[in-house]
Order: structure tokens, then sequence, then C-alpha cells
């Protein structure tokens, strides 16, 4: 990640960050599972010809699910879920059929941009 100008967070060893030119790519690493977020869609496109002329990659299209979230994108907003992962481990440990609890997000919660 070093050769293609990539620095690990200071928060997490799977998250690499690029900062050139005002632009900003995150890739997030798991194992084989990558996922390349940026504003500016051009860039990302250079990375994944730089990443790709580096590694092994199967496929560059827009993900949908990234470690058991799904990630839903519309023109405002990026909503992410895990219920199709939720329902999966309801249905391994025989829990189809359990009651739901709401368990709602912190009143005022923002997300820290980085």
């Amino acid at each position: 990640m070093y050769k293609v100008k990539f620095k690990p967070s200071t928060s997490d060893p799977c998250i690499f960050i690029r900062k050139e030119k005002g632009r900003k790519i995150i890739i997030c690493l798991y194992v084989d599972d990558l996922l390349i977020a940026g504003s500016d869609p051009d860039e990302v496109k250079t990375v994944i010809n730089l990443l790709q002329n580096e590694f092994e990659m199967s496929k560059s299209a827009p993900a949908t699910e990234f470690l058991g979230i799904r990630l839903v994108f519309t023109p405002a907003e990026l909503k992410l879920d895990q219920e199709d992962y939720i329902d999966k481990m309801l249905k391994r440990f025989n829990m189809s059929d359990c009651k739901p609890c709401s368990t709602p997000l912190e009143p005022k919660c923002f997300l820290q941009q980085i």
C-alpha cells in the first residue's frame, strides 16, 4: 500500500488513507476483500488501476455489500444495514421466530469526518 502512497490509519491497521491534491481516498482491507471510497470518481479509478498493476484483482464494481454490511447508495445518502446478516444468524441459531427489540441510535450522534 505504501507503493501507491497509502498510509495506515492510526485507529485501524486495516484502513488506509491517501491524501493528495486536496483529494482523499480511503481503502478498507480485510483479508482479500477491498473497499475503496473517495469523493472524486476519476481519482478512485486511478487508484484502482494502480492497485491492479500491483495486485491480482477480480473485479472493480460499485459495492453493494462488504463484510456482512449492505451498502445502499442514493443521490443524497449512503445507508448501511446488516439485515441479511442478522437474518442469517437468527436462522443459524434457530431464533427466526424471536420477537424484535428496538435499539435506536443515540440521539444527536454525529459521525466524525476524517
